[in-house]
């Protein structure tokens, strides 16, 4: 069986990823510094879902199938990272070892600077130790939709393009990129980084532009009963998953400006759904893989109108507020199509919708832990 590294195991996404590939028998070595747990802590917040301790997350993975796990900073502590891929000779990597918000980033030059380090750092000492120890390994990130610019006015393709300019025509280039915080322009950097070291190395990279992840459900979480975090804060509570708290805590939804900026979308299981496929479809070296990674896209006034309709149903009525984006971004109609064709070729589906994922995600939040959750709910980091 398969010996998969998942940096990041104690995330969002990285959790629910250890429990499916130990179901799967397959070996698994988290790794894990706690930091998303410290930086929404910094902000006063808390998962709205009731959490266990990574300690006992720990015993729990052991108990289930074969894992080991390691506190380490793959940024920082390099020589420990490497010693983890030379020791264990990871079949794949999945690095989920990111700082994945784009406010969080904005709030200071402190907060910009560990989004880089931690992010372009980590992946630069994850590509030069599969080059040195492992270099048949397939190395797996979950890059951004938000790296790409979201109003270029073109279909968004999957991580490359041809261009005719001036009556030439191009060879394949990457897609062009534009950051819209110092976070996606730390994903941005990784990008690149990865497309240069595959090219000159002949690694095998698979790049997933994921777009906004919601929900709390997978099948082995419900099986286990153990449940993955859900942010409700500016910087980690990616938007529907946000709006669902705050409809509970009966406060107005924040929809920024005219909200009809559109996003792409899909569920927490899907997302799952897309890794395992990666991990089955390692690529040829020497071309990164980059799929784009999103079911659906919807605009933020939608997700806002879905989760007060389906609040109706509980007998909750929740008002819709209309505020001042805090980003530099056009909150108006804009073109808005996105490729998703190789992830489909391979077998993906969706299997959650929004609507389903809401209702799931009202019965795990602890209402007790949102009750004091009130004053993470306004924006408080303003881009300029």
């Amino acid at each position: 069986m398969m010996n998969v590294i998942v940096a990041g195991s104690d995330g969002y996404i990285g959790f629910p990823l250890c429990l499916r590939l130990l179901n799967k028998g397959f070996n698994v070595v988290g790794i894990d510094n706690g930091l998303r747990r410290k930086m929404v802590s910094e902000l006063k917040s808390e998962s709205a879902t009731k959490i266990d301790s990574i300690e006992n997350r720990i015993t729990n993975l052991k108990n289930i199938g074969n894992f080991l796990f390691y506190d380490i900073d793959v940024a920082k502590d390099s020589e420990l990272l490497r010693d983890i891929i030379k020791k264990h000779k990871p079949d794949a990597i999945i690095n989920l070892a990111h700082q994945p918000a784009a406010a969080y980033s904005m709030i200071s030059r402190y907060h910009a600077e560990l989004s880089l380090i931690n992010n372009y750092l980590g992946t630069n000492n994850f590509l030069w130790f599969i080059r040195e120890y492992v270099p048949d390994c397939h190395y797996i990130t979950i890059g951004t939709t938000g790296e790409y610019d979201h109003y270029s006015n073109i279909d968004i393709e999957e991580g490359y393009i041809f261009i005719n300019h001036k009556g030439r025509m191009s060879k394949e280039m990457i897609y062009p990129r534009r950051c819209g915080s110092i976070y996606h322009g730390s994903k941005i950097a990784s990008t690149y980084l990865i497309d240069f070291c595959t090219r000159a190395w002949g690694l095998k990279c698979t790049d997933i532009m994921q777009s906004i992840v919601y929900g709390v459900y997978t099948k082995e979480l419900e099986e286990t009963k153990f449940n993955t975090r859900l942010d409700t804060d500016e910087s980690f509570g990616t938007v529907l998953n946000r709006f669902i708290v705050q409809a509970l805590m009966k406060v107005p939804l924040t929809v920024y400006g005219e909200g009809k900026h559109q996003r792409g979308f899909l569920a927490l299981s899907d997302s799952i759904q897309a890794l395992e496929i990666a991990i089955d479809n390692p690529p040829n070296g020497g071309r990164v893989q980059v799929w784009n990674q999103l079911c659906e896209w919807k605009s933020m006034l939608y997700c806002a109108n879905l989760v007060k309709k389906i609040l109706k149903e509980y007998n909750i009525d929740v008002r819709i507020n209309h505020i001042p984006s805090p980003r530099t971004e056009q909150t108006n109609e804009h073109y808005y199509k996105y490729t998703t064709d190789i992830l489909k070729s391979k077998g993906f589906k969706q299997t959650r919708t929004m609507k389903e994922e809401i209702k799931f995600a009202i019965e795990k939040i602890d209402k007790n832990i949102i009750s004091n959750l009130n004053h993470v709910v306004m924006p408080r980091i303003f881009w300029n």
